[in-house]
């Protein structure tokens, strides 16, 4: 059964049973696919069934920044159909092959005429992940808007640290370069700046903080 937050509180029997009433479609994309391209018309929840994707959006210069990972079971799209956006301002692109779920927005958030627990259950279920989302969001834009390049690595890995431990972040040298909106060469010469400090220590995507 699907593990998703949406789904939280909600008994096995009672999730297929409102998914079928409210009715879905699912899809399968290839690895590099679009799953949602900026400008699209979005009326629906989507969740990640298997594989993994990204949120990204192109600046004005063609810059390409990475908002967020998505993995199996994450669901998309909720801030914006629940804000009233009618057309997407990010892309969502796989990377992997994907299988999506699709739940129709307005039948989601209207509880049916029995006004059962597990409708109203989604309802707060979806307002929960928002709260969630926009956590994600300011934690992000503290980390972009720090003065320089070594600030927002720091930034970054002290969301992700463990006290006297290594510890994994979720991005190669390249994603890692376009979640902090920086150079990929300034960020790797940075890093090995502090290395040679003995502010941290690293392999590939594994970390350990020092000072």
């Amino acid at each position: 059964m699907i593990e998703s937050d949406l789904f939280e509180n909600i008994d096995d029997s009672e999730i297929l049973r409102i998914l079928q009433c409210i009715g879905i479609k699912t899809k399968v994309f290839k690895k590099n696919d679009l799953i949602l391209k900026t400008g699209k018309s979005i009326n629906y929840l989507g969740i990640i069934l298997s594989g993994k994707a990204e949120i990204c959006k192109i600046d004005y210069l063609g810059n390409y920044n990475i908002i967020e990972k998505l993995r199996t079971d994450n669901i998309f799209g909720q801030n914006m159909v629940c804000c009233g956006l009618n057309k997407s301002p990010v892309d969502i692109v796989a990377l992997e092959e994907c299988e999506v779920l699709y739940i129709p927005y307005e039948k989601v958030v209207t509880p049916c005429e029995k006004l059962c627990k597990a409708h109203l259950q989604i309802i707060r279920n979806i307002m929960k992940i928002i709260s969630k989302q926009n956590n994600i969001l300011n934690e992000k834009i503290d980390i972009i808007g720090q003065k320089n390049i070594r600030c927002k690595i720091l930034a970054l890995l002290n969301n992700y640290k463990k006290e006297g431990e290594v510890f994994t972040v979720p991005y190669t040298r390249e994603e890692m370069a376009k979640f902090l909106c920086t150079d990929r060469s300034a960020m790797s010469r940075e890093l090995c700046k502090m290395r040679d400090e003995g502010i941290l220590r690293f392999y590939k995507n594994s970390f350990e903080l020092l000072k």
